[in-house]
């Protein structure tokens, strides 16, 4: 029995391969060859048809190309395979119909041939098995003519049936002697092989143990030499370190001398040292007194601004603590104004001996010391008239009679206000600490200052929106209130509407601010037909107005916000070649229904306009009391 590895050594060696390949087909070629030229013989039995008589150079030519290209598939199959399988039945198949057209001779063809391919795929086994299975059926398709032949009286056909079946049998045993000898050739070469690899592994295993011992000799080598290194390395530190020792010890004792001596030299030096100290800290304690009293003059001074609201009145109180805190020749205030689009400093307050410069002063930003300070935010002093502050600017006294001055600026974070001026007429007469008291001092009054500027504006303002011409939300909350109390007085009802335009940021947007404010005063004009004389129309802010009534319970009010809010929706507004439409959200509510004081009235309207928005706008809204 041939082994599996036997069987895998004979098919993946390609020498072998194509030996056998070529050995078969020639047999192949052979018998072709001996089959035609027994066509050509007299012999009754294997005569052609009529029809292919005169073709047996043809009929040769086929079979020697079937079993070039048989050989080729064969060559090409590495393995056993579905092509393997597909040489195997062509073999036998081919073998068959040449059986079946040109006579019994044809028989060798169909089974010798299937018997060696066989052998080639599948071993010695599947060889023997095709040759004893296929053998068997061959003997029954020949004993089908031989009967015949034996009936019609045919003797000479038995001798012939005798010859073809020695002629297959020698031509199959001969190709199984050269597929055994191959198989045996292979088997040799497999041993060999094996052989060879036990040998290599065996030498390669010696010589990884020879290499291992060699590494471990290095390595203790290796170790050895290292620890007389060591060895060495730690005598010569021994030595070093007593060496050391020694020098360190007379060292010791020469410093012991010396610290003898300069005990008393450092206890002389200590004693001074500490005197100094001492007097340095009094002195900081002194500044630190002098700040501290600096911080409490400049609360007070904070409290004594914060007093008062009105603009005049803070200046005022402002001159007058500048003079209490550094008392001065010239104490001016320089505010910032608008004349004609550009910002000027003006003298505001100047106690002065020298007025009559100041009244009718003016400067812009950036000319003179004090318009440099406000242009650049900085503070600064000015010594024997000038002061030279690099790139070709000198600054000077305001006041040519005044040789010393200090600088500096007003101003908040949100908004710069002016400047202080602070003159006196001897040189060098201001210190860099009446500087920095100024400067700290200034940082106090600019808030005050900035309070009562804008304290001055909103009365400038007064109590009318500017753009519209109705009154504003300081007013609307003044009349609220006294309105409120009139009707918890006398028992009738007032009613808040808040009003704001949907859309109208998106227009902002679109067309541009100037076609907003158009649409703002119209919108005004159209709620001005809704007000009677004692209800109250404001401006809140942007696009939310407000409309007080009084004598008109929510209801009531409520359709009459309903009307507002269909007449808005119905207002075309042209606004250059484009028709603008726009509605409005409103929200109700009313006392004592819904509120007892402004803030709640205020508070419930403005729920019921949020609810009228969430619900998609152009509607109103009471308030739901959530």
């Amino acid at each position: 029995m041939v082994s599996e590895a036997e069987q895998n050594a004979v098919v993946a060696s390609s020498r072998l391969r194509m030996f056998l390949v070529a050995g078969v087909r020639l047999i192949g070629l052979i018998l072709a060859l001996v089959i035609t030229k027994m066509h050509s013989s007299e012999s009754a039995f294997n005569a052609l048809p009529e029809a292919l008589a005169d073709m047996p150079i043809v009929i040769t030519i086929a079979v020697i190309f079937y079993n070039i290209l048989a050989g080729y598939l064969t060559a090409s199959s590495r393995t056993a395979s579905s092509m393997s399988m597909a040489v195997i039945a062509l073999d036998f198949l081919v073998g068959l119909f040449l059986t079946y057209f040109y006579g019994p001779a044809y028989l060798m063809l169909s089974l010798a041939l299937p018997v060696l391919t066989c052998g080639l795929f599948y071993g010695y086994n599947g060889a023997i098995t095709f040759f004893v299975v296929g053998g068997l059926f061959y003997g029954a398709v020949l004993c089908f003519p031989f009967v015949k032949g034996m009936e019609d009286g045919k003797e000479a056909y038995l001798w012939y049936i005798v010859q073809l079946t020695a002629v297959e049998i020698g031509s199959t045993l001969l190709l199984l002697w050269l597929f055994v000898s191959a198989l045996g050739e292979g088997r040799d070469r497999v041993d060999s092989e094996e052989r060879l690899g036990r040998e290599k592994d065996l030498l390669f295993k010696e010589l990884q143990n020879a290499k291992s011992e060699v590494s471990q000799a290095m390595d203790e080598l290796n170790q050895s030499e290292g620890k007389a290194r060591t060895l060495q390395r730690t005598n010569v530190s021994l030595k070093e370190e007593l060496e050391t020792s020694l020098q360190r010890l007379n060292e010791a004792r020469a410093t012991i001398k010396n610290t003898e001596k300069l005990v008393e030299d450092q206890g002389r030096e200590a004693s001074q040292t500490a005197r100094r100290e001492k007097i340095q800290i009094q002195r900081q304690l002194g500044m630190i007194q002098q700040r501290l009293e600096r911080q409490n003059r400049l609360v007070e001074v904070s409290r004594k601004l914060s007093g008062s609201l009105a603009l005049s009145d803070t200046l005022l109180t402002l001159t007058e603590q500048l003079q209490a805190f550094l008392p001065c020749q010239s104490c001016v205030i320089f505010m910032l104004d608008d004349v004609q689009g550009q910002r000027q400093l003006f003298a505001e307050v100047a106690a002065s001996p020298f007025t009559d410069v100041f009244r009718n002063f003016s400067l812009q930003i950036g000319e003179g010391a004090p318009g440099y300070a406000v242009s650049k935010l900085t503070s600064f002093k000015i010594d024997e008239g000038k002061l030279d502050m690099g790139n070709g600017v000198v600054l000077s006294t305001v006041v040519p009679q005044e040789m010393s001055a200090l600088v500096a600026p007003l101003a908040t974070p949100a908004q710069t206000i002016g400047c202080v001026y602070l003159g006196r007429a001897e040189n060098r007469a201001f210190t860099e600490d009446e500087l920095d008291l100024l400067v700290d001092f200034c940082e106090v009054a600019s808030v005050s200052l900035g309070n009562s500027i804008l304290y001055q504006r909103a009365v400038t303002h007064g109590l009318d929106d500017v753009l519209t011409g109705c009154h504003n939300g300081v007013f609307l909350e003044e009349r609220m209130r006294e309105e409120l109390k009139r009707g918890n007085r006398y028992m009738y009802s007032v009613s808040l509407m808040l009003i704001n335009l949907d859309g109208f940021a998106q227009i902002n947007e679109v067309l541009g601010k100037d076609a907003g404010d158009y649409i703002l005063r119209e919108t005004v004009q159209v709620l001005r037909r809704f007000t009677r004389e004692t209800d109250v129309l404001a401006r809140l802010e942007a696009d939310n107005f407000a409309l007080l009534l009084d004598h008109s319970d929510r209801n009531t009010t409520m359709e009459a916000a309903k009307r507002v809010c269909e007449k808005i929706s119905g207002c075309v507004f042209t606004v250059g070649n484009r028709k603008v439409r726009i509605t409005c959200s409103i929200g109700v509510a009313g006392s004592p229904h819904d509120a007892a004081n402004a803030e709640q009235l205020t508070m419930r309207a403005d729920d019921a306009l949020r609810q009228a928005k969430a619900a998609g706008g152009n509607q109103v809204s009471f308030w739901s009391g959530n």
